[in-house]
């Protein structure tokens, strides 16, 4: 791109002018959703559940109760309470996401003390399965799961930061990878890497675009086998979706893409949840998800998460019709 266009580009930056150039050309205004909300119950004893991951037809939460928190695992909407790999009362379950077939991933940690897990998965049929520590004395940390249940995360070697894969075939034994940050991993394994990196072992890297006039990106999701995140264009982050191809897909307004579907649904990353939906900004149920938790979209293009009623939480799925 010649000097010009880029100076041309910053001159627009925040103006309703550069907002209509990074539309995609096809987006057309959304009509308005009448939201229809499906609540979420959650097994008696327990309460505030916190959404912690979806995937498929799965949903998974934190919920409090005594002594320890609690695991729900929801199917089509009816709640499933996961048991802990351990007795103790001194440790609880805490779950980070769930596979389209069920499997649970999860860290085991205290009660009290440092918020130092160690990973693991429960399967539907309420087995518990460690996750193969790849670095005798080195911390492991799990990030995500696929529609397989193979795992990705990270361990620390020699003072680099490497990317893990537990396959789900065999979760004892964990394949130590490049260095890397991962964000999640897809359903044909391929694993997606800050700033923005595909990666599946045997294939060469690539680089997910940058969108035009962007000087650099930043991915932060990569729900339904879809990269969201940002792009820096002059001084203003804009919520960037990508096709599976890496290339761009939707250059949408200011924020941070955490979550997004094949349909073209994006949940902004941020403290404060936005929505957009074929590229344009839409609103959010009321109540909708409440800011500072997790929300997610979903391959059915319904919304999952919490919100509030006063100072209780509660799960919901939300669909626009």
């Amino acid at each position: 791109m010649g000097d010009s266009v880029i100076r041309s580009v910053r001159v627009l930056v925040g103006s309703v002018a550069l907002v209509g150039l990074l539309f995609p050309a096809t987006a057309q205004a959304q009509a308005a959703c009448t939201w229809q909300r499906t609540e979420l119950p959650v097994p008696a004893g327990h309460g505030n559940p916190a959404v912690k991951g979806v995937g498929g037809e799965y949903t998974v939460a934190q919920t409090m109760a005594t002594p320890t928190p609690g695991i729900a695992r929801w199917h089509k909407g009816v709640p499933t309470l996961v048991g802990s790999p351990t007795q103790d009362p001194a440790f609880y379950g805490a779950p980070r996401d769930v596979s389209a077939n069920g499997t649970i991933l999860a860290e085991l940690v205290p009660t009290a003390g440092p918020p130092v897990g160690e990973p693991y998965v429960t399967l539907l049929d309420g087995t518990h399965k460690s996750l193969g520590t790849p670095a005798p004395g080195q911390q492991k940390v799990a990030v995500g799961i696929n529609a397989s249940g193979d795992v990705v995360g990270y361990t620390s070697i020699d003072g680099v930061q490497r990317l893990v894969l537990w396959s789900a075939s065999d979760y004892s034994k964990p394949q130590i990878l490049g260095a890397g940050d991962p964000v999640g991993i897809d359903d044909d394994g391929f694993i997606l890497a800050k700033p923005g990196i595909r990666y599946k072992p045997g294939v060469i890297a690539k680089p997910l675009k940058k969108p035009a006039g962007a000087t650099q990106i930043q991915v932060h999701g990569y729900d339904n086998n879809t990269a969201a995140g940002l792009a820096v264009i002059g001084d203003t982050f804009y919520a960037t979706v990508w096709n599976a191809d890496g290339s761009v897909r939707f250059v949408l307004t200011a924020g941070k893409g955490q979550s997004a579907n094949s349909q073209g649904s994006v949940l902004n990353g941020g403290p404060i949840h936005k929505l957009w939906r074929a590229g344009q900004a839409a609103d959010l149920p009321v109540p909708g998800p409440a800011n500072h938790t997790q929300a997610f979209v979903t391959e059915r293009d319904t919304i999952v998460g919490n919100y509030r009623d006063d100072l209780d939480g509660y799960a919901a799925e939300w669909t626009c019709s």
